[in-house]
């Protein structure tokens, strides 16, 4: 019974030890980057005090993911509500950001767009929005 006991015990610090050394491995190190995680390409706000309609396609430019439609998206936003894309973007490369307000014409921007940078969708207005590149 006590051998059975010790036996137990030391299967259970091995495996332990074991889990310790592959967690402290994989870990990252002070210092070091965190693993890269897609990441969504725009954040869409409505700065104005009234509700809109917001149609925002995200396209690849200048050969970046074969100058393809990523997304197409369709939002009601409320005054002062936001919302982040359910795009995942994993290529960094420019991308064209064309954003209607209420049906208005577009307002076309391109925004180069890596793992640690995006874009934040702003609507002023009715007729206004800005396409503004976030601080990497």
């Amino acid at each position: 019974m006590k051998k059975t006991s010790i036996g137990v015990v030391l299967a259970v610090v091995g495996i332990a030890a074991i889990c310790m050394l592959v967690i402290s491995t994989f870990s990252p190190q002070e210092g070091e980057p965190l693993p890269f995680v897609p990441t969504s390409p725009f954040l869409v706000s409505n700065q104005d005090n009234v509700s809109h309609q917001v149609h925002v396609s995200v396209s690849g430019v200048n050969g970046t993911l074969n100058n393809t439609l990523l997304s197409s998206e369709n939002f009601t936003l409320a005054s002062g509500e936001h919302v982040h894309s359910s795009a995942m973007v994993d290529q960094s490369g420019e991308y064209l950001y064309s954003v209607s307000v209420n049906g208005n014409p577009p307002h076309n921007a391109v925004r180069r767009l890596s793992p640690t940078a995006g874009v934040i969708i702003e609507v002023i207005s009715g007729q206004e929005a800005e396409i503004v590149p976030t601080i990497t």
